[in-house]
């Protein structure tokens, strides 16, 4: 018996099983699919008006929400009438030509939306739209 190694048993890797690694990676990919979806759901649940022709914006900007309770939300964040005219007039002094846009429920009662519209305008904030969803017609 000789007592040299041949060049298989000296011990050098000459492969790598990525079996394990293509597993984990589509575990991941599940768990990723599954947990965006859930959080996708929880999102604001408000009903926009139908349009005939809803135009897509060109440029980001703040956006007002409000939902069929008449609760406010500046990009998610809750506020009052109060806070939300402060909170634009701040941002119309940092950024003149800043855009809102108002999501509003279509449930909701046209005084509360012109109250909103009217309370931007006071803020100082020019550039407003109106949400809408497209209709299909």
């Amino acid at each position: 018996m000789s007592a040299s190694l041949d060049a298989a048993d000296d011990g050098t890797v000459t492969g790598i099983n990525v079996t394990p690694l293509v597993d984990i990676m589509l575990v991941l990919l599940v768990v990723f699919m599954v947990t965006a979806h859930l959080t996708s759901g929880s999102e604001l649940k408000i009903q926009l008006p139908k349009t005939a022709a809803a135009a897509a914006t060109a440029t980001p900007g703040l956006t007002v929400t409000v939902d069929e309770e008449g609760a406010l939300r500046l990009m998610r964040s809750p506020v009052d009438l109060d806070g939300l005219i402060s909170a634009l007039r701040s941002e119309a002094a940092a950024n003149p030509g800043v855009r809102v846009t108002v999501a509003a429920d279509g449930r909701l009662p046209y005084q509360r939306v012109v109250d909103i519209l009217d309370s931007i305008r006071k803020a100082g904030v020019t550039r407003v739209a109106l949400a809408g969803e497209h209709s299909g017609a």
